[in-house]
């Protein structure tokens, strides 16, 4: 087995349009790197006023004057001083915010593992969609008839790919984040440097998961299009029927709160018709709170589902 697993590995790697889609994935995640550094870097007065015009400079001349209207306690400061300290409150108001890895986990984190999960599961379906478009499976099946082992190898190969490119991507971008908010020398949190990787960590299983659903999903179904119709026409026509409905408890099954659940640790929605069939009594609460567990199950039922079907269909099916 280990061996079939290192043959469809070389395959993967030889196959172009998936081992694309595993850069696109990566180069995705260095420019929101590059943005979300960009967006966070500290702005001079002039650079405030070449965005605004004259009302940052007009705000500056008021806090030279009356420097505790804008936050500036200590009025007995020295000109230079009391400039600089100015300058600061200007720019705390109208430039950037500075990097907070805390507020980057539930941000530009979950992006970039968003985008990770898209490209890796397109690979995985490029992957399956490639032997089926060509005929090749039936040539796999005369050196390897065992059907079983053919799909068990090939799911391998493609989880522990999409997992390792995901691990990758995800730790280089923390550790990027983190270079980057101790060369400014602003202040980390306490434990956020280890709940980012905590969530690297949790998305690069989220993106192997993903990378395994495509290709399973594609095995059952022997077909690239097929695979990506289904999951655009199932996400098009989930969320319009919650929308059109109403169905407000139906955000429970929804991928997306259940993806946020489980790589930010909690997701938040609020069903407000709860509280409406209770008479809007003291003390209700609307808000539902999906936790990581519940992202794992239902993540978790997702893919045992489609992979038992995509195993049996394998087994059993003629192969062309």
């Amino acid at each position: 087995m280990k061996r079939l697993v290192g043959v469809e590995l070389t395959r993967l790697r030889w196959r172009r349009a998936a081992v694309v889609l595993m850069v696109l994935g990566a180069l995705a995640a260095a420019a929101i790197f590059i943005g979300t550094v960009v967006t966070t870097s500290e702005q001079s007065l002039d650079d405030l006023v070449d965005d605004y015009g004259s009302v940052v400079t007009d705000e500056y001349d008021d806090c030279l004057e009356h420097p505790r209207r804008h936050g500036v306690l200590d009025d007995t400061l020295p000109d230079d001083e009391l400039a600089t300290a100015c300058e600061r409150q200007i720019a705390l108001g109208w430039g950037h915010d500075d990097l907070d890895l805390g507020e980057q986990r539930e941000g530009s984190g979950v992006a970039v593992v968003v985008l990770l999960t898209l490209a890796l599961l397109l690979a995985g379906t490029t992957f399956a969609g490639h032997d089926w478009n060509t005929g090749s499976m039936a040539n796999q099946l005369l050196f390897e008839p065992r059907r079983a082992r053919v799909w068990g190898a090939k799911l391998a190969a493609v989880v522990v790919a999409g997992g390792a490119v995901a691990l990758a991507v995800l730790l280089a971008y923390w550790t990027g984040l983190y270079a980057v908010a101790s060369g400014r020398d602003l202040p980390i949190p306490e434990h956020a440097v280890s709940a980012a990787y905590k969530q690297a960590v949790l998305g690069a299983v989220l993106v192997a998961g993903a990378t395994g659903f495509g290709y399973a999903l594609t095995m059952l179904l022997r077909s690239t299009v097929g695979t990506l119709g289904l999951l655009f026409g199932s996400g098009l026509v989930g969320v319009v029927i919650t929308q059109a409905l109403g169905f407000v408890e139906a955000e429970r099954v929804m991928p997306w709160g259940n993806f946020t659940a489980f790589v930010v640790g909690s997701y938040r929605y609020y069903d407000y018709d709860g509280c409406f069939a209770t008479g809007y009594e003291a003390g209700c609460d609307a808000a539902v709170v999906l936790h990581r567990s519940d992202g794992s199950v239902y993540f978790l039922v997702v893919l045992l589902v489609v992979g038992a079907l995509s195993l049996l269909s394998f087994r059993r099916r003629d192969v062309p």
